[in-house]
């Protein structure tokens, strides 16, 4: 499939920016997520596949979903932010900031499956809680990483 410049194409599910490349159930750029301020898909939020960019997992700026308004560095979708099962697993914890920007948790539509950070199904894969912002959102303060990014007390 072939976009121009601000526009979004779908295709078999997917959704593709210019110089990307679309794979069925999958989000897939080059540089940036954000086109003209949000990404739509059909009908639903959820994304079946996985969320890649060239380097890094992370997208750098906002994911944003139609009806979300864009703001940097934070991560918003329709009605709810669990996406394929946890919003977690679609970001790499490298990026310390990644949820600090949801540290308020004043909006209980997004995050807060992620309150209480008790299921390991969930949010295993920020198990080292490196990111101040998450630990110290759900007041996981006395939480630390035991060998091989388990949780303990």
């Amino acid at each position: 499939m072939q976009t121009t410049a601000g526009d979004v194409g779908t295709d078999a599910g997917s959704i593709a920016t210019e110089r990307s490349t679309a794979v069925a159930g999958s989000i897939a750029t080059i540089s940036s997520v954000a086109v003209a301020g949000s990404i739509a898909t059909a009908g639903s939020a959820a994304v079946g596949g996985s969320v890649s960019t060239s380097g890094s997992a992370v997208v750098v700026g906002s994911i944003a979903t139609a009806g979300s308004a864009v703001v940097a560095g934070s991560i918003l979708s329709v009605g709810s932010a669990v996406i394929a099962g946890c919003l977690l697993t679609l970001l790499c914890i490298a990026m310390r900031e990644c949820v600090a920007c949801a540290a308020c948790f004043a909006c209980r539509k997004c995050l807060a499956c992620l309150a209480c950070a008790r299921c390991t199904d969930c949010v295993g894969c920020v198990g080292c809680y490196n990111c101040s912002g998450l630990r110290n959102a759900v007041g996981l303060r006395n939480v630390h990483a035991q060998p091989g990014g388990e949780v303990g007390q």
